[in-house]
């Protein structure tokens, strides 16, 4: 799992870097991964100080992490075990790291990176997650089904439709 440090390139040598939400499980541990263009001073500091809101939504074979920070919206980002590059993929209990997410934050103009946080995750919540994620893992998996499900999912609901429909969540100040 890459974070990188406040104010160095989160990608060495990259310049510009393409916007995107990115949730995973790997062998480091969870990550959520932020890429956003026009980054604000309140948005690095709901990421570093804000209440944190996170929850879990399931639909069919896709788990959405929503996650919300200080006043900031609702976000998700859509997970499947199995779109996790082989080398780093691994089963929940193989993980160095269950119990924290690491949120990264980075400006995709520059490729900077402007806020690390740790988040401890509640137990609960950490047990669903994993649950989840191992139920997902010992599925069959099938690219294509998998795209056009998330595509229906978001013809349906938003982020915030989907965190009010949660099975797990919990809040952090």
């Amino acid at each position: 799992m890459q974070t990188g440090q406040v104010g160095q390139s989160y990608i060495p040598g990259q310049v510009k870097l393409e916007e995107q939400l990115r949730y995973r499980l790997d062998n480091e541990g969870h990550s959520l991964l932020i890429i956003k263009a026009g980054v604000t001073r309140r948005e690095t500091e709901d990421i570093e100080q804000g209440t944190a809101q996170l929850g879990v939504y399931i639909d069919g074979p896709i788990i959405f992490f929503l996650f919300k920070f200080g006043t900031g919206k609702w976000n998700d980002a859509p997970y499947s075990w199995h779109t996790v590059p082989a080398g780093i993929r691994v089963y929940p209990e193989e993980a160095k790291e269950t119990g924290t997410l690491t949120v990264t934050l980075v400006e995709a103009a520059d490729g900077l990176v402007k806020a690390v946080r740790k988040i401890a995750l509640a137990t609960e919540f950490a047990a669903k997650l994993n649950g989840a994620i191992t139920l997902q893992a010992n599925c069959s998996f099938n690219g294509l089904s998998y795209a056009k499900h998330i595509n229906l999912v978001y013809n349906q609901y938003n982020a915030e439709d989907m965190a009010a429909m949660t099975v797990a969540h919990m809040t952090q100040a």
